[in-house]
């Protein structure tokens, strides 16, 4: 019987806004004495832009669109926000006139935009493609971007900018060919006559650089995926070296569900689409409320762990729009409405997002507008 008191379908993403200025302070703890920008892009990672804007203090935003800044806006969200992808139209810098906007200009085509409004103020970092080649000036654009902006009196640069391409790579150097690369061509900033400041400011390191590369430090850093607990495994001693002493990372979303259906099959016997999970001697399988209607992974293996009454399961036969199966024949008394975790506090989010071939990045931002978000402190 399902419990009484228990109303609707039980699928929850909760949200743990304590845990998310937890990990706000650690990576500024890492970083220090450098400022932290806290990236809420992309709905903060599928947490809930709005919300956890707020609880982000009055510390300065990171977003990918003006898009996305013109929603903090309209709630009235007065902080200062980063637009990391720039300009894309002329429309954008209405958004200067109203909130406090600074723009990440990576393109001729962007400093065109700026020039052609230059009947307003604009605040603007540079960034340099020092080798992840997606975005940003080439290196040695620096002087004809120094010439360009002597010519500009309204616009304003706060700094200069750039992306790690494998910066969660302990090993590799090329995160220290990067900062090489990086260093090397902001250096002309400093040495020639123009409006730039004798120390521009300096934004290298997302989550991965705070936690494993404090070089990258420098003025400014840009954690995203950590602020959600995104980072829990550190793939090395080194890693560990550099969060001596420091509290960890706490997961900020718990995705929950709960058990809906009870069923004994017999040895031989098959559960789900395509029949792709036989039981090998006779099982109990659990049938839970959530599929990938709802965000979690579709293509995620037989195995992949489940937290049944905080027992830990294997997950069997093919993910369902609206459920999934488990097995507990080895868990103890399973009963309709036990509750479930997918992942979260105590199931990583990493391990399951390995399962599915996928990253924590994708599950935390591909739940579905249909699961409830219900927030805490």
């Amino acid at each position: 019987m399902w419990p009484k008191g228990q109303q609707g379908r039980p699928v929850r993403a909760l949200i743990d806004k304590a845990a998310f200025r937890h990990n706000i302070e650690l990576a500024e703890a890492l970083a220090s004495p450098a400022q932290a920008l806290v990236v809420v892009k992309a709905d903060a990672y599928g947490h809930g832009m709005l919300e956890l804007a707020s609880a982000a203090g009055d510390r300065d935003l990171g977003v990918a669109s003006s898009d996305e800044a013109l929603r903090l806006h309209e709630a009235g969200v007065t902080n200062r926000t980063w637009v990391l992808e720039g300009p894309f139209s002329d429309q954008c810098f209405k958004l200067s006139k109203v909130h406090d906007i600074v723009w990440v200009i990576h393109s001729d085509w962007q400093l065109a935009l700026l020039t052609e409004n230059s009947d307003q103020a604009h605040k603007v970092w540079f960034k340099i493609d020092s080798g992840m080649h997606r975005l940003g000036f080439a290196p040695e654009k620096v002087p004809f971007l120094l010439d360009w902006l002597s010519k500009s009196s309204e616009v304003s640069l706060l700094g200069w900018f750039t992306h790690f391409s494998s910066s969660d790579e302990w090993q590799t150097p090329h995160t220290q060919r990067q900062m090489a690369v990086f260093n090397d061509a902001v250096s002309q900033s400093s040495t020639q006559n123009n409006s730039v400041d004798d120390n521009p400011a300096l934004c290298l390191a997302n989550s991965a650089a705070v936690l494993k590369h404090p070089l990258s430090h420098q003025d400014w850093v840009r954690p995203g995926i950590m602020l959600y607990g995104g980072i829990s495994k550190l793939d090395s001693a080194e890693d560990c070296k550099s969060l001596e002493g420091q509290s960890v990372q706490r997961a900020v979303m718990t995705f929950r569900s709960a058990v809906m259906a009870l069923r004994k099959i017999k040895k031989g016997e098959a559960v789900g689409y395509g029949r792709t999970w036989t039981a090998e001697r006779d099982s109990m399988i659990a049938t839970i409320a959530v599929g990938y209607a709802d965000g979690y992974p579709r293509h995620a293996p037989n195995g992949t762990p489940v937290l049944v009454k905080g027992q830990r399961a294997a997950l069997v036969g093919r993910v369902s729009m609206d459920m999934i199966t488990v097995d507990v024949t080895d868990l103890t008394s399973v009963a309709i409405g036990d509750e479930v975790e997918l992942w979260g506090k105590a199931l990583p989010i990493e391990e399951v997002a390995e399962c599915a071939g996928t990253i924590s990045y994708e599950l935390m931002t591909r739940i579905t507008d249909r699961v409830p978000k219900v927030y805490s402190d």
